[in-house]
């Protein structure tokens, strides 16, 4: 087991592990589709619309409901700001403590905070990063932000694994990133051993041999190729446009 995984265990540990059983269709399941999410997060009058919930998810706020993270996760697709290619520009210097180090300096653990915050301006529903940051909080003795971030991992993880059973290809988890995929995988303190792309929206990830007998999950990755990226021409979801954001 490399110094990384160690790390994210014990950043699991620190935030609480993520427990997913296997869920049923009539257990919430909510697929997020654009009559849903786009009527809730472009409306002034909703309740979740989307600026100041973003507001209140950026200042921390506790009071977020189940409710207001799955729009909020759900809802970012169709923000300006969404850019699934963008790679987070403290990513690198965050692995980089880790790869060195299982027992980060304060100093150390201070940057990783640094890096997080970063991160968090390209892709703020990483749940790893998320989790890390979590942990990072509680190494230095920060138990207030250490809450916030647990309690912004939590959210944002029933908010994905409430979009599908995740053990069907006709009922995927929704993902705004590949990499969001491999997180959720891994909160279950589970390994990805083979990815295969199943349909143009759907990867099946499977997993390595574990305790519970879950074989892999399916994950809907379509939102990651709404926008184009640099170099390269992507299809587009539909001709629907709103403020240069595919509808």
């Amino acid at each position: 087991m490399n110094k990384i995984v160690l790390i994210m265990a014990a950043a699991l540990t620190a935030g609480g592990a993520y427990a997913q059983g296997v869920r049923d269709e009539a257990e919430g399941v909510r697929v997020p589709t654009e009559e849903i999410i786009v009527p809730a997060v472009m409306s002034p009058e909703s309740p979740y619309f989307y600026l100041p919930m973003m507001m209140r998810y950026e200042r921390g706020d506790e009071t977020l409901t189940d409710d207001h993270y799955y729009y909020l996760y759900y809802g970012y697709a169709y923000q300006p700001e969404y850019d699934a290619h963008r790679e987070p520009p403290g990513e690198a210097a965050m692995y980089d403590i880790l790869r060195r180090t299982t027992q980060p300096t304060r100093e150390e653990l201070l940057a990783i905070i640094e890096a997080g915050r970063r991160n968090m301006d390209i892709d703020p529903f990483s749940p790893s990063n998320i989790n890390l940051m979590t942990w990072a909080y509680g190494a230095v003795g920060d138990t207030l932000n250490a809450r916030v971030s647990a309690h912004r991992f939590r959210g944002i993880m029933k908010a994905i694994t409430s979009s599908g059973t995740g053990r069907r290809e006709k009922s995927p988890w929704h993902i705004l990133r590949f990499s969001h995929g491999t997180d959720i995988v891994s909160a279950q303190g589970l390994e990805v051993v083979n990815r295969q792309v199943r349909t143009r929206d759907v990867e099946y990830v499977q997993v390595g041999r574990n305790s519970a007998g879950v074989k892999g999950y399916f994950f809907d990755f379509s939102r990651v190729y709404w926008k184009p990226f640099e170099g390269e021409r992507v299809r587009r979801r539909s001709r629907w446009m709103f403020n240069g954001t595919p509808m």
